[in-house]
């Protein structure tokens, strides 16, 4: 897809056309295919592509209407293209790029054409009668949009990467959005690591006059109309027949499609449905199976499962037209791959280690010629949506014979613990503080720690917020489901990806029309029939074998996690000393306890809960967020 970006300066702001040239420089990594911007008097917009659909060949951008009213950048995938064509009367569709059906929307519902799209977007547009800049971002996040304002400018892009490289932006740190990254609680979604750039949430728009800046939000899962069916089996239809609109939706591409496989549920839901759409085409997909190294001793933490690649080959085995490929991170340099993203993210990689089986994915796959990854990523809020939440709301709601049986199920499926069971049916009745003088002093320790200094975590109440985030969720399910819609945002690191690889990730979970069914839907469909995740079970009869429709044990990614952590530490002891003349990392990280984490590796023992939690999750990210601090001082 693309990047894009726009400028308005005052009188007496930074002049207009180099600001706009330092923004082309900045983001050309991100559209290599066009780079174009149009400058007009006081405002300047850029798009800057990467050409992925098959309609990007009638590519005009920055487009203007005919009448010289509007003027319009767009990075977009519109996925209701023929109800658009026939809603907007458009003459010859098949000719005309998706930006240009968002040019006609636009025209014709102004801002509340976002009512009527479907699909990844984040656009901009210029009203010159009106003197306002419009700009909005779609419904679930796919794509990013970044804003800087200041008394003499308002700027928007694609990445804070191009915002940076604007004259007057200061790259102050927002200490607050990296404590909470840090410690993997949810931050302020407005926020970037940066205090001069704002992002823009998934379904929200910014509105800006000459009288202000306007941000606001206009969809929002929770607001769903209610379903209501009679039958189990016609919720698991409903979503059927979504899922495989979805995913049609996203296999225009000029280039072969591939699809990211585990043995789990989402993932083999979206390969299932593309290999059905493809094969009635006549067309392959190759699934891409991540595998731990040979040198793997099959240690796995409990209740996971370290290879999956059986599970994925018996979901390839039900469909002839899908070639599977597993694939492991030798060679992949866990460092450098962290300095790589954190460039073009204009963030530190999460989940780090993750990026180097995905980055060996995405280069077997390039050497393919495939354009397109379809992948899961959105399922655990939607699709697959779990949560215990539930039994609580069935106590609170005095359904106690349902929740009985519900619990004797999902026991008998070895889905959860009776004291589980308990704890979460009757949490309502249970305050936080007496949770917490309920949990033994040794799990309480055990939470999640960070390798934040000490005053840091106070002053951000950082375990305060650790121990809410996994004791004090929500009570009503939908609310729930509704914190993880509002945690992921996967906008950034998608076009960092693009500009690392050339491969584009799409995601049929995450798709509006699913995500509003999954939400309008009552919880217990998740529930039902006693296994939990049951609506994507039910969804997935006869698509998936039922060794993998029905297994209660999840796929751990990189289970091998400790060979390219370990390969990384005789670089990591020589980088010690940059972190410590780094006046961001010092400020921010406990160095002491970093350095004693890489002294003290361990020799066994990676699969335990505990060493996973120090040099995985803490280690990692810690390095993660040194390494992006120095890279931006």
């Amino acid at each position: 897809m693309s990047a894009i970006s726009a400028i308005w300066a005052s009188a007496d702001g930074p002049p207009i056309e180099s600001s706009s040239a330092a923004l082309e420089s900045a983001l050309r990594p991100y559209g290599p295919d066009r780079q174009v911007s149009v400058v007009l008097d006081r405002v300047a917009l850029g798009y800057y592509g990467l050409h992925t659909l098959p309609e990007d060949r009638f590519e005009q951008q920055p487009l203007w209407s005919a009448d010289r009213s509007a003027c319009l950048v767009a990075d977009v995938r519109l996925d209701n293209r023929s109800d658009l064509a026939r809603e907007l009367q458009l003459v010859q569709p098949e000719a005309l790029a998706d930006s240009a059906f968002l040019l006609e929307a636009w025209l014709r519902w102004g801002s509340a054409c976002v009512d009527h799209m479907t699909g990844a977007f984040a656009f901009a547009v210029w009203t010159p009668s009106r003197q306002e800049l419009f700009a909005a971002r779609d419904h679930a996040g796919e794509r990013p949009l970044f804003y800087h304002r200041s008394d003499t400018l308002f700027a928007l892009a694609s990445m804070p990467t191009g915002l940076l490289a604007l004259p007057g932006v200061p790259r102050e740190w927002n200490e607050s959005h990296i404590a909470a990254w840090l410690a993997g609680v949810k931050p302020d979604r407005t926020d970037s690591f940066f205090r001069s750039i704002r992002a823009v949430p998934p379904g929200h728009f910014v509105r800006t006059t000459a009288e202000g800046v306007e941000c606001r939000q206009y969809w929002h899962p929770l607001n769903a109309r209610p379903i209501r069916f009679k039958r189990d089996e016609e919720y698991a239809e409903a979503l059927r027949e979504l899922l495989d609109r979805a995913t049609e939706a996203r296999l225009r591409s000029v280039k072969p499609i591939g699809s990211l496989l585990s043995s789990g549920l989402d993932s083999g839901a979206v390969t299932a449905s593309a290999a059905r759409l493809l094969g009635e085409r006549g067309d392959n997909l190759t699934a891409f199976t991540s595998v731990p190294r040979p040198e793997f001793d099959g240690a796995c933490r409990r209740g996971f499962v370290a290879h999956e690649a059986s599970g994925a080959a018996e979901v390839c085995r039900l469909y002839t037209n899908v070639k599977h490929a597993l694939v492991d991170s030798r060679g992949y340099d866990l460092l450098a791959l962290i300095r790589s993203w954190s460039d073009l993210q204009g963030e530190p990689p999460g989940n780090a280690v993750n990026k180097l089986w995905a980055a060996a994915i995405l280069d077997r796959a390039r050497q393919q010629d495939i354009g397109v990854m379809l992948e899961g990523a959105f399922g655990n809020g939607t699709i697959s949506w779990s949560t215990w939440s539930i039994l609580g709301d069935s106590f609170r709601r005095g359904r106690w014979l349902h929740l009985a049986r519900t619990i004797h199920s999902l026991r008998g499926h070895n889905a959860l613990s009776m004291k589980t069971a308990l704890r979460y049916s009757t949490r309502s009745f249970v305050p936080a503080w007496l949770t917490r003088r309920l949990l033994s002093g040794a799990r309480l320790s055990a939470l999640p720690t960070t390798l934040l200094r000490e005053e840091w975590i106070r002053r951000f109440n950082i375990e305060e917020r650790i121990f809410d985030s996994i004791y004090k969720r929500p009570l009503d399910p939908r609310q729930d489901q509704a914190d993880l819609f509002e945690y992921y945002d996967f906008g950034s690191g998608r076009v960092a990806n693009e500009a690392l690889t050339g491969v584009q990730f799409r995601d049929p979970t995450g798709d509006r029309r699913i995500y509003e069914f999954c939400f309008s839907i009552p919880q217990e469909q998740y529930l039902a029939q006693g296994h939990s995740r049951s609506l994507i079970r039910r969804a997935m009869i006869g698509r998936l074998p039922d060794s993998v429709r029905l297994r209660y044990t999840r796929g751990l990614q990189a289970a091998d996690w400790y060979f390219p952590v370990a390969e990384s530490l005789p670089q990591l002891r020589q980088d010690m000393q940059m972190f410590r003349k780094s006046a961001a990392v010092s400020s921010v990280l406990d160095l002491e306890a970093l350095q004693r984490l890489i002294e003290r590796w361990p020799q066994s023992g990676f699969e335990r809960t505990e060493v996973y939690a120090q040099w995985h999750a803490s280690l990692v990210s810690a390095i993660s967020l040194a390494y992006f601090l120095v890279g931006n001082e």
